[in-house]
């Protein structure tokens, strides 16, 4: 089977070829940058707040909207909070959704994963 062609990294004027996304140099800059989940805010009062939500949401909400049910396993942020302390803690702004369904919507949504 063929191969498909490599691409530019995803960096504006990087000239380093892939198969997609960011070279292996930016890629490593990024996650530098990025800084940890818990330096983004997910850490141990994030994860007690997520597990009491999921408890109370068992369902993944996108699922339900198509008429499938399958458990929730992620807690997403409806509207990216983007270190806004204030919308990353407004519990209306949350949603239980599946991993499958939380992958989907943050590649779709958000513009991909970090970016």
């Amino acid at each position: 089977m063929p191969k498909k062609p490599l691409r530019p990294c995803s960096v504006s004027g990087c000239p380093a070829l892939v198969d997609k996304g960011k070279c292996p140099e930016h890629s490593r800059q990024y996650e530098r940058d990025r800084g940890s989940s818990t330096e983004r805010g997910y850490d141990r009062r994030w994860q007690k707040a997520r597990l009491t939500y999921l408890k109370r949401h068992p369902l993944c909400a996108e699922c339900e909207r198509q008429g499938r049910v399958k458990a929730a396993e992620v807690v997403d942020h409806v509207i990216p909070h983007k270190g806004n302390t204030t919308l990353f803690w407004d519990v209306s702004n949350w949603q239980a959704l599946c991993k499958a369904c939380h992958d989907y919507k943050t590649s779709t949504e958000d513009g991909g994963f970090g970016r």
